[in-house]
């Protein structure tokens, strides 16, 4: 039964059958400031994709119970939500099979560190730090040594 843990930070979605590693992440994920839904599958993850617009990206395990792995189930889920942030984990794959991946994903080898996968999904979901443009005018001139 899929879950949710509401803070006020952005909503995340962790789909991972395995119990552990997925309360471990909702943990640590929830700590970190987000609000966490998950999944053991990727029907109970499509369907909260389809039902909570407020989710912002997912963190999937490649390799999941009931039929459809976490490679069809992003392609699903961008279907629904085109350019919904995605994160791969796997135990299995050291990296992710070319052509494969929905684009602008990324790749966790399992095992890695909850704070790993924080950041990566904060890189996914926050836009870059933009830096204020500079003024107008001449290049400011180097000192003479």
């Amino acid at each position: 039964m899929p879950q949710a843990h509401t803070l006020s930070g952005p909503a995340l979605l962790v789909v991972e059958d395995d119990a552990l590693v997925r309360m471990t992440l909702v943990d640590v994920l929830t700590d970190d400031g987000f609000a966490v839904l998950e999944a053991e599958d990727a029907a109970q993850a499509l369907d909260l994709i389809c039902t909570r617009p407020e989710i912002a990206a997912m963190l999937t395990d490649i390799n999941l119970p009931g039929g459809a792995d976490g490679f069809a189930l992003a392609q699903a889920a961008r279907v629904v939500r085109p350019g919904l942030p995605v994160v791969y984990a796997s135990g299995r794959y050291s990296a992710m099979e070319a052509g494969r991946a929905v684009s602008g994903s990324r790749f966790l080898a399992k095992p890695f560190t909850p704070s790993l996968a924080a950041m990566a999904l904060r890189e996914l979901i926050l836009p870059p730090v933009q830096q204020p443009p500079r003024p107008a005018g001449p290049a400011p001139k180097l000192a003479q040594y």
